[in-house]
């Protein structure tokens, strides 16, 4: 049975100690006669904390600001809005220490480091059932407890060091305000978070978590976690000698040896009425009716709709107001119709009229686009389709033909075609189809996060997501393993990893027949086969920047980037500003200019 609101209390509580200064929030809820100390000296109250600090994952990883740091302005991810520049996406002048977005996620992960801090620093003062048989805690839960806050302390600072490489290393709840700060190297998180997650690995959480446990911390995650970042750490300059061995080690121990499998069919992977399943190590959980719990990561994948086209109507399923990304060229023409089964589940078209003739995305893989007020269009037709090459029939459709739809109602939108250098000529990059927005582009949506839940007001406001947000799975898993065996030069396991990726996404095929890869893998090939797998899953501007790849292939294959409108504000983006810049985030001007010795500190190189 799903218990995705184990952790909704926990929500409440986190939501108050983000917004509080430093420990005041635990000051300010008296539980009866008790005081905030006593409290969470009791299993209740120390459980609440917990389940606070597993609440600010959605504090991290959904949000807009997540979204737009590690999918815009890379191989797969692009801006919607076609006609004004977009620093993040194209690394313009504009793009500077300021950063709005930037900063964002540097707070809300130091606001969730604050409390995830205080569960493992309270841990000491709560008292154990022989301490008090009515209000203490088991001493191996206790231990439990302590190990998942580790871990995601860990997760924590590994988004920190990773995206900024050098930041305050904060280990423990602050108690009183400071103004002054250190900048700890990346060597020193990489000791911290190695440590956390040994300290996990060596405690008696189980490998899998299953049934009310589901979505709790286990040793796999901690493992998984792990290898991506001895992973991550081998590219450094900094690095140890055998950290890409690590990272296989672990990554293959948690194939072999967690309990979590493949499943047979990708679809099922992504199947909402089975999101919990054997594939999937650590995911973010969202209760059903709780409005706090919204899962948003559906509307960052979805042109928006909302302003409508002639004689097509509101749409509270499709209704989004807020794309903020859009796949590339690349993104499109990478993946094959006919001979891998992701892309089907990745794409959806065509978007249907109306619930009773179309098939429900709960139950069969596929989800519905709502009767429209459109006199011309009957109940169950097509009203926005998107053509593409594993249909029968596929074709390109002359203007006068999408003329001739589109006064009939139906809008037809041709699949990009020809080199992913230049998309000029393709419809998905083109403005000004909508009737009352002329920003918006109109593109194939990305079906595999669309939640049956999701309803979208009359503002375009998402509500009522309750999907998971899968951030480790086994698939990855395999494709870390194989771009640790492309680091180390073993080729052989290199390619037995990655082609096990390979054969599941040909099984349900239309067709069948994609092949394996053969002769020496590149870390281009696992590129290629984490974007296929993971699209929109994994942070790709991180793979990116891990790998050095960040320039190449953004200047290869994201045309925006290359090809900013009006010409007169250029991209700074190469392989030499890269190296000198932009292989890190800015340190945020607006917390550095906070402290009384801001100015001391610096930042990294280029941002300054």
């Amino acid at each position: 049975m799903k218990t995705k609101n184990i952790f909704t209390k926990g929500f409440l509580l986190a939501s108050v100690f983000a917004l509080s200064g430093c420990s005041s929030f635990l000051d300010e809820k008296n539980w009866s006669s008790q005081s905030a100390e006593e409290y969470y000296a009791t299993a209740e109250g120390y459980e609440s904390l917990i389940n606070g600090a597993y609440s600010t994952l959605k504090s991290v990883y959904n949000t807009t600001n997540y979204f737009l740091l590690t999918q815009l302005g890379t191989d797969l991810g692009t801006q919607n809005d076609g006609t004004a520049t977009n620093a993040l996406n194209q690394y313009t002048v504009d793009y500077a220490n300021d950063n709005g977005t930037v900063y964002n996620q540097w707070k809300v992960l130091y606001e969730s480091l604050k409390n995830v801090n205080a569960a493992i620093g309270r841990a000491t003062t709560v008292a154990t059932k022989d301490q008090d048989i009515f209000d203490g805690i088991d001493k191996e839960v206790l231990a439990q407890r302590v190990a998942e806050a580790k871990f995601l302390r860990a997760l924590y600072l590994f988004e920190i060091v990773k995206n900024w490489g050098q930041a305050p290393l904060i280990l423990e709840e602050p108690t009183s305000p400071s103004t002054t700060s250190q900048l700890n190297s990346g060597s020193d998180f990489y000791r911290q978070i190695l440590a956390d997650l040994q300290d996990v690995i060596d405690s008696s959480l189980p490998v899998k978590q299953t049934s009310a446990n589901y979505g709790r911390v286990s040793k796999a995650a901690a493992k998984h976690l792990r290898s991506l970042v001895y992973l991550t750490r081998g590219y450094q300059s900094y690095a140890e000698a055998d950290d890409f061995k690590k990272a296989y080690d672990d990554a293959v121990d948690v194939i072999k040896n967690s309990g979590h499998t493949l499943l047979d069919d990708y679809a099922m992977v992504h199947r909402q009425a089975n999101e919990e399943n054997n594939e999937i190590i650590f995911s973010l959980n969202f209760s059903a009716g709780a409005g706090w719990n919204n899962n948003i990561q559906t509307e960052f994948y979805l042109f928006v709709y909302r302003e409508g086209w002639t004689d097509l109507g509101f749409s509270s399923i499709y209704c989004n107001d807020y794309a903020s990304v859009m796949p590339t060229k690349y993104s499109y023409l990478l993946f094959d119709w006919k001979k891998d089964r992701r892309t089907e589940v990745t794409f959806m078209s065509p978007l249907n009229g109306d619930p009773a003739t179309s098939i429900d995305g709960r139950a069969y893989g596929r989800n519905w686009f709502e009767s429209t007020n459109g006199v011309n269009v009957a109940k169950g037709d097509t009203v926005i389709y998107f053509p593409v090459p594993g249909e029968s029939g596929y074709k390109q459709y002359t203007d006068a033909e999408k003329a001739a739809a589109n006064n009939r109602g139906r809008f037809f939108y041709n699949y990009p075609k020809g080199s992913y250098a230049d998309a000029g000529n393709d419809d998905y990059y083109k403005t000004g189809y909508q009737s009352f927005n002329a920003k918006s582009r109109v593109w194939l949506p990305v079906w595999k996060f669309k939640d049956c839940n999701t309803r979208y007001n009359s503002s375009g406001t998402v509500e009522n997501g309750t999907r998971d947000i899968y951030l480790f799975r086994l698939a990855e898993t395999y494709l870390i393993a194989a771009e640790a065996a492309v680091k180390m030069g073993d080729n052989s396991n290199a390619l037995y990893y990655i082609n096990q990726i390979r054969k599941r996404a040909v099984n349900n095929a239309p067709e069948g027949g994609l092949q394996e890869y053969t002769g020496t893998v590149t870390l281009d090939n696992v590129l290629d086969e984490r974007a296929l797998e993971l699209y929109g899953e994994a942070p790709r501007w991180n793979d990116l920047q891990r790998t050095g790849k960040l320039a190449e292939r953004v200047l290869k294959y994201n045309w925006d980037v290359t090809n900013i409108t009006g010409g007169l504000i250029q991209t700074q983006l190469s392989e030499a500003t890269f190296k000198s810049k932009y292989a890190l985030r800015p340190i945020p001007v607006t917390w550095l200019n906070t402290l009384s010795n801001g100015q001391e500190l610096g930042n990294n190189p280029g941002w300054e």
